[in-house]
């Protein structure tokens, strides 16, 4: 066998083990989709309500709480934040997304610095 024959043969071995892990891999890949249709789905139609529905029975428990408290005479305490109910969301927001960590490194840096002379 000449080189050119050599190369020849192991190129088409090459090529038939390309072949067939690119088979593999798409029906490894197409399993994966079905499955991740099948979270998607599961998560829309099963879990979206139910958490919801929690979620409604939560503000529900709240606003029952409140009136129960409001008829045995106990004072409404006062928020945590000023404005809570108008400004309460997007504080969290704001300190979720800015990440705790460097909220309070930048909150715990001296605001006067020494001037150097």
């Amino acid at each position: 066998m000449s080189t050119a024959e050599v190369l020849a043969v192991v190129s088409l071995v090459l090529a038939v083990l390309l072949v067939l892990r690119l088979r593999a891999t798409r029906v490894r890949i197409r399993r994966l989709e079905g499955r991740v249709h099948d979270l998607e789905r599961r998560l829309t139609h099963d879990l979206e309500p139910a958490v919801t529905a929690a979620h409604d029975d939560a503000r529900a428990a709240a606003a029952a709480a409140r009136r129960a408290a409001s008829a045995a005479g106990l004072a409404e305490p006062m928020p945590r934040v000023p404005l809570e109910p108008v400004t309460g969301r997007v504080v969290r927001a704001v300190a979720a997304s800015a990440g705790a960590r460097r909220a309070l490194a930048r909150l715990a840096r001296p605001r006067f610095h020494r001037r150097r002379q």
